[in-house]
């Protein structure tokens, strides 16, 4: 949790969600109405014009790419991808906060979030700040955020810990707020809405001349006069009953309402205000110039008009915000806009036959957008010319056979290729599980010290040993639910690398989720059962060797975990899921042999397994087995079959389909 985040954990939580939107100062208007960002919201103009712009941008799912040579690939392997799309922190979903950020912006014109950062330096949350509590100040050439807390007191974030969007600016600091901007049109919106509630309200007219049939005094001239603009001055007192003594009447000489064009008036303020935020008024509820002609035509230009430049600020804030100066070479992140720009059925599927025909798109690229699941085959792409595959088309225009010798060379450059690329997914998925890892271990140090403090320390060992227990039978839930959704996204990866190598899908959704579910399953209760077992191991020794103390004992492990135990198992973890997936996967898609493919040339059991070629139930090394090949320092036995890496602790091997 963020330092800010940390600050507002005992706060009482509003039941109302306007009262996050603090008042940041009335402005005071011409109408007579001081119009603040809370009460700007009272206008359904308003309202509506910061609900489309708050609702549309988050709708559209926000993605982390990598650049390839050509083209790119969704980075989901990066720690950012996840918080960008799915829970940019523990209490947000990716909607709810980009929601809240873009209705700051919509209504101060800045939006701020602080960044989390773990012990790496990489984004691990993000939680929005109030724009209304916020100051930016330069110091040495450095913006600094100071952020006032509930406290009253202030906390200050360098550049590097805020993500700040603005929106339109004079200085590139701090954008304008378009409520202050807008706030004659905004006032004049609320003062209609209010003068028309109060007229029909009290059902009475204002706008009149007071005629006394004597004289008065000068006293009694200035009381009357007193008492008058006491009870009907202002337009909170306006259309309030009059009652006239001593002969008086009351000659109307103000402009009656219809005659002041007053509906007309509220009509223009709703399109007044939707030109403040460039909003097609067919979007809030104002359909006067919208027909079935132009409606689609209009919804177009929303996009590229509207909600383009605000998904821009969004993509390219995050570009300098959220990632490193390497990163940026490598990363982007860009929206999904396919969506909204969807026409009609018809003109849909004109586009996609002349994407089909000219070869650019297949018919599972048409599928997938039309959300259908992919068809067997349906990934051929073809040419005009007599509609068959485009790598069968040779430069005269006739079908070529492609020689045997060069697919096959083709075919080894291509498994090399996956090989590599699977190396590279562990090694990115590696980081991701040790952040998780490291979340859970320093979890369980810190309740097993309080443990060993709160019975250790009153030389309760018996009460301490069923805590124990009773711990790590709940610490596996833990482990299940940092786990879990880490290792369903890296079985997708994999699914995917596996399906290009052996053409189709393998497994389904269902195979897959039952196979994590069971992975993550027996990984927590080896991870805890291990812990387990260790602590109450190194806690008997200690209590039978009466010059040890128990505490010290457990303490010392302890520390030897906070420092070793989450990279060890994000080491192993990355690797063995990487390899347990493929076979699975290739057991589903029918492949009967497995390839061993080494990494390096150091190790002389990766080397010697090299090249090995096993039916895919037979193992590379067997249980029990001697293993000590050329160049071994002592014989490798292991306690269980080894069918598929890593082999040992360390091991970057891997396995591919053999032909």
């Amino acid at each position: 949790m963020g330092i800010l985040s940390q600050a507002f954990e005992r706060r009482s939580h509003p039941s109302n969600p306007a009262e996050w939107l603090l008042k940041l100062g009335a402005w005071p208007t011409a109408a007579g109405v001081d119009v603040t960002v809370e009460g700007s919201l009272q206008s359904s103009a308003v309202f509506a014009c910061v609900r489309v712009l708050s609702e549309t941008v988050p709708s559209m799912p926000l993605v982390l790419y990598r650049r390839l040579s050509r083209g790119k690939e969704r980075a989901t392997s990066h720690p950012l991808y996840g918080l960008l799309h799915d829970l940019p922190n523990p209490e947000m979903t990716a909607f709810e906060f980009r929601e809240t950020l873009m209705g700051h912006l919509a209504l101060w014109g800045n939006a701020f979030a602080e960044v989390e950062l773990n012990k790496g330096g990489q984004v691990r949350g993000l939680w929005p700040l109030r724009p209304d509590k916020m100051k930016v100040v330069r110091r040495a050439g450095r913006l600094w955020y100071v952020y006032k807390l509930p406290s009253g007191t202030h906390a200050e974030l360098p550049f590097e810990r805020v993500m700040h969007l603005r929106g339109l600016s004079t200085d590139g600091v701090m954008g304008y707020s378009p409520i202050d901007l807008a706030r004659q049109s905004v006032g004049l919106a609320l003062g209609t809405e209010e003068f028309g509630a109060r007229f029909f309200g009290n059902g009475a007219q204002t706008g009149t001349v007071y005629e006394h049939p004597s004289k008065l005094s000068d006293e009694a001239y200035e009381r009357l006069k007193s008492s008058i603009e006491k009870r009907h001055q202002g337009l909170e007192r306006a259309h309030r009953i009059a009652i006239l003594e001593e002969g008086m009447k009351a000659n109307q000489v103000g402009i009656p309402p219809e005659n002041a064009q007053f509906l007309e008036t509220r009509k223009f303020q709703v399109d007044e205000i939707a030109r403040w935020y460039r909003m097609p008024p067919h979007k809030i509820g104002s359909l006067e110039h919208a027909t079935f002609s132009n409606i689609e035509h209009q919804a177009i230009e929303f996009v590229s008009d509207t909600i383009q430049p605000w998904c821009v600020r969004w993509e390219q804030g995050i570009k300098r915000d959220l990632l490193t100066d390497r990163e940026r070479a490598e990363y982007f992140a860009e929206h999904l806009v396919d969506a909204l720009l969807r026409g009609d059925t018809l003109s849909r599927y004109q586009a996609y036959a002349t994407a089909r025909q000219n070869g650019w798109m297949s018919a599972n690229d048409i599928r997938e957008r039309e959300n259908m699941n992919p068809v067997d085959g349906g990934d051929v792409y073809l040419v005009p010319l007599n509609m068959v595959p485009a790598d069968e088309i040779s430069s005269d225009g006739q079908r070529s056979g492609i020689d045997r010798e060069q697919r096959s060379l083709e075919n080894e450059r291509r498994a090399k290729n996956l090989v590599r690329s699977r190396q590279r997914l562990a090694n990115s998925y590696r980081r991701v599980i040790l952040d998780a890892s490291e979340r859970v271990v320093r979890r369980e140090i810190a309740d097993v010290r309080r443990a060993i403090r709160k019975f250790l320390g009153k030389g309760d060992a018996q009460q301490f040993s069923l805590w124990l227990k009773e711990f790590y039978d709940e610490h596996k839930g833990f482990w299940v639910r940092q786990m879990l959704p880490i290792l369903l996204s890296y079985a997708d990866q994999v699914g995917a690398s596996v399906a290009d190598e052996v053409g189709g899908d393998p497994a389904s959704n269902e195979d897959v989720q039952a196979f994590i579910d069971q992975y993550v399953e027996a990984l927590a209760a080896r991870q805890a059962g291990e812990s387990h077992l260790q602590l109450q191991a190194l806690l008997d020794r200690a209590l039978q060797e009466s010059e040890e103390d128990p505490a010290e004992v457990l303490e010392e492990r302890l520390d030897e975990w906070d420092e070793k135990r989450a990279e060890k198992v994000a080491r192993h973890e990355s690797r063995n899921v990487l390899h347990a997936l493929v076979l699975s996967f290739y057991t589903l898609a029918g492949v009967v042999r497995l390839r061993w493919v080494a990494s390096g040339e150091n190790c002389p059991y990766c080397r010697a397994l090299d090249g090995k070629v096993v039916g895919i139930q037979e193992a590379f090394v067997e249980k029990g087995e001697d293993f000590e090949p050329d160049g071994a320092e002592r014989p490798l036995r292991k306690r269980h079959s080894v069918k598929h890496p890593p082999l040992h602790d360390g091991c970057d091997c891997t396995i591919r389909a053999a032909r």
